[in-house]
C-alpha cells in the first residue's frame, strides 16, 4: 500500500515535465519562426532594388591626385571627369565652389555626394547646374568633425539619359586646424 498523497506527487511530476516539453517545444518553435522571419525579412530587404546597383557603373577611386592643390581627372577609356573645388586648400565648413568637367559622357544630371570614410557625416548631396556642354557647378561645404583627420570621399554621380548611372568617387583628406 502507498502512502497517502505519493500518487498524487508522482502525477504531479509527471505532468510539470509533459508541460516542461510542450514548453520547450514551443519555445523552439517560436525560436525557430522568429529566425526564420528575420533571415526572410533580410534576404527580401537586399533583394529590393536589385535594379540600382545593376545600372549603376562603378569607376575606380580617384586617390593620387590632391585636390587640396589641384582639378583632378579620373578616365575610363575615352570618357573623362575632372572635378575642381575652390578654394585651395579646400576649407572645413566654409562654401565650396564645386565645377565639373565631363568629356564623352552624356549627362542629364549630375550630383556631388560627400561621405565621411572615417566617421558617418550625415547626408551631404547637392544638385549641380549645367552651365553650358558638359560643364556643372555649383556650392557645398565640408561638415566640420571633432577627428583631427577627416578621411572623405567625394562622388560625381553622372545621371544617363538611359537611365543608367555612372558613379565616380574621389579621395580627400583634411586636418582640423
Amino acid at each position: 500500500m502507498q502512502a497517502p498523497g505519493t500518487n498524487r506527487d508522482a502525477d504531479f511530476q509527471a505532468r510539470a515535465k509533459l508541460h516542461k516539453r510542450q514548453y520547450d517545444c514551443s519555445m523552439n518553435r517560436r525560436t525557430f519562426l522568429t529566425i526564420w522571419a528575420g533571415l526572410l525579412s533580410v534576404a527580401t530587404l537586399t533583394g529590393c532594388d536589385k535594379t540600382a546597383s545593376e545600372n549603376t557603373t562603378q569607376w575606380p577611386l580617384v586617390k593620387e591626385c590632391s585636390l587640396h592643390q589641384q582639378a583632378c581627372t579620373a578616365q575610363q577609356g575615352d570618357a573623362s571627369a575632372t572635378l575642381k573645388i575652390s578654394p585651395h586648400p579646400i576649407p572645413i565648413a566654409k562654401p565650396l565652389g564645386i565645377e565639373v568637367a565631363l568629356n564623352n559622357l552624356n549627362a542629364q544630371k549630375v550630383e556631388l555626394d560627400i561621405s565621411g570614410l572615417n566617421m558617418y557625416m550625415g547626408y551631404n548631396r547637392v544638385t549641380l547646374m549645367s552651365t553650358k556642354p558638359n560643364y556643372y557647378v555649383g556650392t557645398s561645404m565640408l561638415a566640420f568633425c571633432t577627428s583631427q583627420k577627416m578621411q572623405w570621399q567625394i562622388t560625381l554621380m553622372i545621371h544617363q539619359p538611359d537611365g543608367t548611372q555612372i558613379q565616380i568617387p574621389y579621395y580627400l583628406e583634411t586636418i582640423n586646424r
